[in-house]
């Protein structure tokens, strides 16, 4: 028998789901003008009468761009330490979550405590989804509390009922061996720690003499574990089966898709606060929900007080998995292929980092390990007119006659499948670093 967090509205016809969406959003935008100077300002010409019958609706109202909620907070003062977006007032914020700041100066953001409740029960949906279950004893890898995979990441497994054993933040030597001690089923990490932490879980777990336990992992926080070989080898140093995608938006909620047991692209789980959209990137028209269609992914809160934010544009495009799925769950299943601010621009033509990763390590699977780093000049470089530079590391010793032949293949294989031209340089196992959060595709050099 299927299980669900919130059966009815996650097997629900799309389209049912969609219309019931659409009547929270008719009731939350004229309260949200008077709530949010930032809507106020943004939403001025929006009638009070606005009707939204369905998501097509929703392109009467303007895009909320990232810049937008940079430029409200800067608006920040006593009463309103969050800025022009804030939606409630200061002695109703419970908590301030931040962004990572990897891209930047980190965003801010509030919850009162209807939205600490949102939040839990959004992410529950998501673990649950993800095959997290009460009897589970869950090492959450996350080190820093206040980012949006912090805290309120811990507080979805609590509302599932699961045990927490939050051991981000200490060193991975400590963390494996805590994991065995504490007979740890699941585990919570990035893509990158995940991986990391598979190339020792043997060599330190079994200086402590007990068994593994653990059975599940759920990674997100970067694309990649949709990639095949990344997943094999994972699952292969951790000796389980149970590997579950997840993603979400601490400017939105920090987890909104999980795999379920098909294990083929992920669930959106936030139908009950959030509604969706996908849009071109290029013109900003709405693009139908269809099986391998992409596009980009937008996002509108219809429940969220604190911060809210409407037809949010996440930058996160995907490409539609599938619309059905045998889990009985009917809202799109998708995987992430890249975000518009790590595009890059070889001679005209657009590429995602990850576009090359994901080709690079599937082709040369066996052959290198499933890690790639690509340098530009300075941070806001994104054209080059020259190949790009690309450090792969070999799975096994090369001398130089091997390396350079390696390093030829794999140039030749990018250049034509994808038009873009690289320029490799193959190290050896181990010469990329290994980080306990994120392990960045993009690098700049230093000067």
């Amino acid at each position: 028998m299927a299980e669900y967090w919130n059966a009815e509205l996650e097997t629900q016809p799309w389209l049912e789901v969609e219309r019931w969406q659409a009547a929270q959003v008719t009731v939350m935008l004229p309260a949200l003008r008077r709530r949010s100077r930032l809507y106020a300002r943004l939403h001025a010409g929006v009638a009070d009468s606005l009707a939204v019958r369905s998501a097509a609706d929703l392109a009467a109202l303007p895009f909320t761009l990232k810049d937008d909620l940079r430029i409200a907070q800067l608006a920040a003062g006593e009463a309103e330490p969050l800025g022009e977006n804030q939606g409630v007032p200061r002695d109703e914020l419970v908590q301030a979550i931040s962004s990572s700041g990897t891209t930047g100066r980190p965003l801010y953001y509030g919850l009162s405590a209807r939205d600490v409740e949102i939040f839990a029960d959004a992410i529950a949906n998501v673990w649950f989804t993800a095959g997290i279950r009460r009897g589970d004893i869950v090492a959450h890898l996350v080190g820093l509390p206040m980012v949006a995979g912090g805290l309120p990441y811990a507080d979805g497994f609590r509302r599932i009922g699961a045990t927490l054993c939050w051991l981000g933040g200490f060193p991975t030597e400590r963390i494996l061996r805590e994991m065995r001690h504490l007979r740890v089923t699941a585990m919570l990490a990035t893509t990158s720690f995940a991986l990391h932490l598979s190339e020792k879980w043997d060599q330190v777990g079994c200086e402590t003499g007990i068994a593994s336990c653990l059975r599940k992992v759920l990674g997100g926080g970067e694309p990649g574990m949709a990639q095949p070989e990344l997943r094999r080898r994972i699952v292969g140093g951790l000796g389980l089966s149970h590997l579950r995608e997840t993603m979400g938006l601490g400017d939105v909620i920090p987890s909104m898709w999980g795999e379920c047991e098909v294990e083929e692209g992920m669930h959106f789980n936030a139908q009950r606060y959030v509604m969706l959209e996908l849009i071109d990137p290029e013109s900003g028209q709405a693009l139908p929900w269809r099986e391998g269609g992409t596009g980009e992914l937008v996002y509108t809160t219809f429940a969220r007080e604190a911060t809210p934010v409407v037809r949010y544009r996440s930058r996160d495009h995907a490409e539609v998995v599938a619309m059905r799925c045998a889990c009985g769950r009917t809202s799109p299943r998708i995987r992430c292929i890249g975000r518009t601010d790590d595009m890059l621009v070889y001679k005209g033509m657009n590429v995602f980092p990850t576009a090359i990763r994901d080709l690079v390590v599937d082709r040369f699977a066996g052959r290198i390990e499933p890690l790639l780093r690509l340098w530009k000049a300075s941070r806001e470089q994104v054209r080059f007119d020259v190949a790009i530079p690309v450090e792969v590391e070999a799975s096994a010793a090369l001398d130089d006659a091997q390396r350079a032949a390696l390093a030829g293949e794999i140039e030749t294989m990018v250049r034509t499948q994808l038009q873009v031209r690289i320029a490799v340089t193959v190290l050896d196992r181990g010469g990329l670093p290994r980080g306990v959060y994120k392990n960045a595709i993009v690098a700049v050099r230093e000067p």
